[in-house]
């Protein structure tokens, strides 16, 4: 009769080994999550670019802003940014959504925006309070953009750093109205 091997049981100090090193790789990976975020991020990370999945109290009515837009008729994606920022991300979000839909920059503080007829100062935050912009992790002014329908509804509004470097995601969007 042939005799069965039995595995050897790893021994109590093997596991702890392992379960060590399995936690020491988990608290690394959760290191280098919490460095990668940034200080416009939204403090609940789940918050931060939700999609459709969770609109909230979406949608609803949106603000005009200027010259008459949003205005009934044709989709409207209105984008916030810093002064800083807004000279890039104009031009990148012109040249990459201008034709889909029409575009409205609402500037924290005066700076160029080529590209993006409609420009907006909204140095108080009224009009992201007005849209239920949320506030990043480092209380500035709110960044990112909202996409409103042609019926002038709030869509989807979400914060983000960079809305240009989403502009695919925002297109996705428009399609999807």
């Amino acid at each position: 009769m042939k005799q069965r091997r039995v595995a050897p049981v790893p021994s109590r100090r093997a596991l702890a080994v392992v379960w060590l090193a399995a936690t020491i790789g988990f608290v690394g990976l959760l290191f280098v999550a919490r460095r990668l975020e940034g200080p416009r991020d939204d403090p609940d990370q789940a918050e931060q670019r939700v999609g459709f999945l969770d609109e909230g109290m979406l949608p609803i009515a949106a603000p005009v802003i200027t010259a008459g837009l949003p205005a009934a008729g044709r989709a409207t994606v209105v984008v916030f940014l810093r002064p800083a920022d807004a000279a890039d991300e104009c031009t990148a979000m012109s040249r990459q959504v201008g034709s889909a839909a029409a575009l409205v920059a609402v500037l924290s503080g005066p700076a160029p925006c080529p590209g993006i007829p409609a420009v907006h100062l909204d140095p108080e935050g009224r009009t992201a309070a007005a849209y239920g912009m949320r506030a990043p992790v480092d209380r500035g002014p709110s960044v990112g953009y909202a996409v409103v329908d042609s019926e002038t509804r709030v869509r989807y509004r979400t914060l983000d750093p960079h809305p240009a470097a989403n502009s695919r995601e925002v297109l996705t969007i428009l399609r999807a109205l």
